[in-house]
């Protein structure tokens, strides 16, 4: 083994074993899904850094960044492409004496708009250099004080600047109402993550879109007579700096960049807040050797200035970590001049010295100059106000236009799996065939044969019959826990597997259906899956009101092993344990699911015989209603990219065929009852491939009562 290579392997088992203590613990078993999680992520990011301590000469990091922009690219979905006119609008101007600031708004794709404020120098010779300026996550976006200072200063510098709103933010909210006077959804991370998610059902990202706006900024720029087409760099703060990374490493055109406040590593970005809005990671990222490094040595060999603060929720100390990987990549090309960084102290937020750090680079490489640092000029920030393009302050009540969610449902809905009435068992088998292989590649389910190691916790009486608490293995590293209800005189029935969104213990409470279900006789075995019930984690965000366990569920995703997969295992792995005591009638158990994780449960039927039925109460309706809806809430954990146009929740119900199925007070998105006529229609598909299979009977849809029984309910339970 080489001397770099085996540097690099024995770091990479330092930090392994440092994160593994440096690691926030949580209560067991709730920490026990993050911890799970975080070590494979490590195991990844070192192989990605056995990878690149192999790159010896510049060829060989030219195949790699190669390959990066096209990973990059396919992990978001691919841009839009379709470069309509950019159309642009001019609605008004601020004239400063030495420089004015232009109020426009310009198309990016057919109908859907970019409010933009361009700053251009009135003094000095044209054509003059440019900066692109993606602002970061702020409701004024454009306007915002911090990022005209940037503009402000590098116009003072003699630089035209483009500096934009980004979708859902400034005037460019994505779920804007105007009764309310805001978003129905909350702040622009909200909006981000809200369209970001349904973004991931087509295999997408909201970066493309992001991404293809600040594209067609640069399309704008160059279109200018006053502005060098070839002297135009970039640079953003936080989220602004996420899409000067994302810009810089995809688009040619740009000559020089520094991002502030958000180049990092991974390995330390996981310690603290972990993964942020949804178009600044992507699926399998970890698993396709990509970290932040990645971004700033695609650039290579072209001048790249990294900006990091002291106390910033972007790790200094990662920040630190890419400049040295990167800094060997430079100076392996010639370049090491071109790569510097800017810290200081100070919480998230470019600070009055990088903006000085800033103008000097931009100088240096785009104007020639010494690159000496100079005090910033003196100038004065707008009213907010005195910088909006439109005349209400959003788009949608002034000019209308497509937003990313009208164009995710507008081409989403048309993603429909080819779907065809099951009319034999040669249909249903073949059927049955290629939807596992589906499942499988989709998931990443991997079926675990190591030992169950069940121990049991505590036992209990409650009503005439006994509760045993306990956990069982479902895979590596993971643990599942559970309770076994069983009834004191054991009728030839079925067992049961209970899943529920709200964890087993509110499943199990008294009166509720597991005590029914013991009282009719059953053996119940209720399990917490992987991120529910007391294995929930706590590594918490502001949005996980809304959108449920979003740091868990990114970073499942971000390793290559989508919730949904992980929590099939979990499933099977507790009919292995029914299996194991004794308490599987004839080979066989039953599926309750309840809440949204049916989702779970109804694949893990999908995938074994041994699940003879399926009932599910108030499941979720079906992925084509996340696509179809602007709104939706606690789904993110069910998402499986990519899943449109391929298969969904109504065709694993008629794969499930001749097996009864009961579907009970589904709900939409939101998380509300649908009505019954929608599921009919939802399935309809389903209903006619059970009657044409002779086993109409066998699937019904309906409704409960809130204070119906489970027996009254369920007739096929009494």
């Amino acid at each position: 083994m080489s001397t770099p290579r085996l540097l690099v392997r024995l770091g990479a088992a330092a930090m392994l074993l440092f994160c593994a203590r440096a690691l926030p613990q949580e209560r067991a078993p709730a920490g026990m899904l993050r911890s799970y999680l975080h070590g494979i992520a490590l195991r990844q990011l070192a192989s990605r850094k056995e990878l690149i301590s192999e790159i010896r000469t510049p060829e060989q990091f030219e195949k790699r960044k190669t390959e990066v922009r096209r990973l990059l690219l396919t992990l978001m979905g691919g841009l839009p492409g379709e470069r309509a006119a950019l159309n642009i609008q001019k609605t008004g101007t601020v004239d400063r004496g030495d420089y004015r600031i232009e109020k426009i708004i310009y198309q990016s794709l057919p109908n859907f708009y970019v409010t933009a404020n361009l700053y251009v120098p009135q003094a000095g010779k044209s054509p003059y250099p440019a900066v692109l300026q993606p602002t970061g996550h702020s409701l004024a976006a454009k306007a915002r004080a911090s990022y005209q200072a940037l503009a402000l200063g590098l116009v003072k510098n003699g630089f035209v600047v483009l500096t934009y709103d980004p979708v859902g933010q400034g005037e460019r909210r994505i779920y804007y109402d105007a009764g309310l006077g805001d978003s129905k959804v909350g702040g622009a991370t909200m909006e981000h993550d809200m369209a970001g998610i349904q973004s991931l059902l087509a295999g997408e990202s909201i970066a493309r879109y992001m991404i293809w706006d600040g594209m067609r900024g640069i399309d704008l720029l160059q279109s200018l007579t006053y502005v060098d087409p070839k002297r135009i760099g970039i640079s953003g703060c936080s989220g602004g700096g996420t899409l000067t990374a994302y810009l810089a490493a995809l688009e040619d055109r740009l000559q020089a960049a520094a991002p502030s406040c958000y180049i990092t590593d991974w390995e330390d970005q996981l310690l603290g807040t972990g993964p942020q809005d949804a178009e600044q990671q992507f699926p399998d990222q970890f698993k396709n050797a990509l970290n932040h490094a990645d971004l700033v040595e695609a650039f290579a060999p072209k001048p790249y200035l990294i900006c990091s603060t002291s106390e910033d929720f972007f790790p200094i100390a990662g920040s630190r970590k890419t400049f040295q990987e990167s800094q060997r990549i430079y100076s392996l090309l010639g370049a090491g001049e071109k790569i510097s960084t800017s810290y200081d102290s100070g919480p998230h937020g470019t600070t009055q010295r990088q903006l000085e750090a800033i103008y000097a680079w931009m100088n240096r490489w785009l104007k020639g100059q010494n690159g000496e640092i100079s005090p910033e000029p003196s100038f004065q920030t707008e009213y907010e106000e005195d910088l909006i393009c439109t005349p209400t302050g959003q788009l949608s009540t002034s000019l209308g236009g497509e937003t990313v969610s009208t164009l995710n449902m507008g081409r989403f809905s048309k993603l429909a799996p080819p779907r065809q009435v099951l009319i034999g068992k040669p249909d249903l088998d073949r059927f049955q065939a290629k939807l596992r292989e589906e499942i499988l590649r989709l998931t990443r389910y991997e079926a675990s044969q190591g030992p169950l190691q069940a121990k049991v916790l505590d036992e209990t009486e409650r009503k005439g019959y006994r509760l045993t608490h306990l956990t069982y293995q479902a895979g590596p590293d993971r643990m599942v826990t559970a309770l076994l209800v069983e009834p004191p005189h054991k009728a030839h029935r079925n067992a049961i597997l209970y899943v529920d969104e709200r964890g087993k213990e509110a499943a199990a409470e008294p009166g509720g259906d597991v005590e029914q279900l013991a009282q009719l006789g059953y053996t119940v075995l209720a399990v917490d899956p992987s991120g529910i019930g007391e294995t929930a984690s706590r590594w918490s965000d502001d949005s996980d009101s809304l959108l449920g366990q979003e740091k868990v569920t990114w970073l499942a995703l971000m390793i290559g092993k989508p919730l949904v997969g992980l929590r099939m295992e979990d499933i099977l792995r507790g009919v292995d344990l029914l299996g194991e005591k004794g308490l599987l009638y004839g080979g066989e158990c039953l599926g309750f699911g309840k809440g949204f994780a049916a989702v779970d449960l109804l694949h893990a039927a999908a995938m074994d015989q041994r699940i003879a039925g399926v009932l599910i109460e108030d499941g979720l309706l079906s992925y084509a209603s996340i696509a179809r809806t602007p709104i939706h809430r606690q789904v993110f954990d069910t998402i499986i990219p990519g899943i449109l146009g391929v298969y969904d929740l109504p065709d694993l119900v008629a794969s499930l065929a001749p097996r009864p199925v009961q579907l009970v007070n589904m709900r939409s998105p939101v998380g509300n009852r649908v009505f019954l006529r929608e599921v009919q229609s939802e399935y309809e598909c389903a209903r006619a491939s059970y009657a044409a299979l002779g086993s109409a009977g066998r699937l019904r849809l309906g409704l409960r009562r809130e204070d119906e029984s489970i027996a009254a309910a369920y007739p096929a339970l009494r």
